[in-house]
């Protein structure tokens, strides 16, 4: 048993090294993020689509499975790819608080942000320099902060939806258990639904489906790493699509006042 405990030392000691030089800004200039405060505003002001990159996405680009899709070298080489797309009105959201540290994160947040020194060092070396990121947090704030002006920050959120036309592209049945509307300011909300695991699998039928969708709405994608690449081909087919993750699921968690202790958060991230 002491041994045991003697080989995990050099483990131990290599993570609290991460996590002092996380804290100490070691890693706040290797990329250029806007804060979800400026990414929202972003959003507000520019006419544009957007994609969402998180440790999901980046254990598909490693070549490893997640919980709702599994390990797919084409869908890897496409996340890859597009992880360095710097093109007019389109964004790639990366997040902030990865290479940022912030006081006022849920401790078990904080505790995940430690640990990343292996997805760190992927996006250090995958991602584009000089591009100006969005954060990935803009969908998630009530799971990662534990003080935040949540009302005041889902108000703006739900005006980008005010009167506008919805199409959205989901896992089948993950909203049966929402009982507060993101989008209840639309105008319409119409619903193509996709397999909730292994999404990517039916990759080309799902884009066809899409490309029915009329050009006037706003393309809204809840669908895991299958969001980035078709938020991508959409846009360039002519569409304003944003991969709007857990924006919903956010928001009800936060309106039924949900707890965020470990097990609440790995709750929520689960597949539906």
């Amino acid at each position: 048993m002491e041994l045991k405990k003697i080989k995990r030392i050099p483990g131990r000691i290599e993570r609290e090294i991460e996590a002092y030089r996380y804290r100490n800004g070691a890693f706040s200039k290797k990329l250029k993020i806007l804060n979800v405060e400026d990414s929202l505003s972003y959003i507000e002001t520019h006419d544009i689509s957007f994609y969402r990159y998180g440790d999901g996405e980046i254990a598909v680009m490693m070549g490893e499975g997640i919980s709702f899709q599994q390990a797919d070298e084409r869908l890897a080489r496409r996340l890859t790819e597009l992880l360095n797309k710097d093109e007019a009105g389109i964004k790639v959201a990366i997040p902030y608080y990865y290479f940022n540290y912030e006081s006022g994160l849920v401790d078990t947040v904080e505790g995940f942000a430690y640990a990343m020194k292996s997805q760190r060092r992927f996006m250090i070396k995958n991602c584009n320099r000089n591009q100006v990121y969005l954060d990935t947090g803009i969908s998630q704030i009530y799971q990662s902060y534990e003080a935040y002006d949540f009302d005041g920050y889902y108000k703006r959120v739900k005006k980008l939806f005010d009167g506008k036309n919805v199409a959205l592209i989901c896992g089948q049945g993950i909203f049966k258990n929402i009982k507060y509307n993101l989008l209840e300011s639309c105008a319409s909300v119409k619903c193509l639904e996709a397999p909730s695991k292994n999404a990517f699998s039916e990759y080309d039928d799902i884009l066809r489906r899409a490309q029915e969708i009329p050009k006037d709405f706003l393309v809204c994608i809840v669908l895991g790493p299958t969001a980035k690449p078709l938020a991508y081909d959409l846009h360039r087919n002519g569409y304003q699509a944003w991969d709007i993750g857990h924006f919903i699921k956010d928001y009800d968690a936060y309106r039924k006042g949900r707890g965020r202790d470990e097990k609440s958060i790995a709750e929520f991230y689960r597949p539906d």
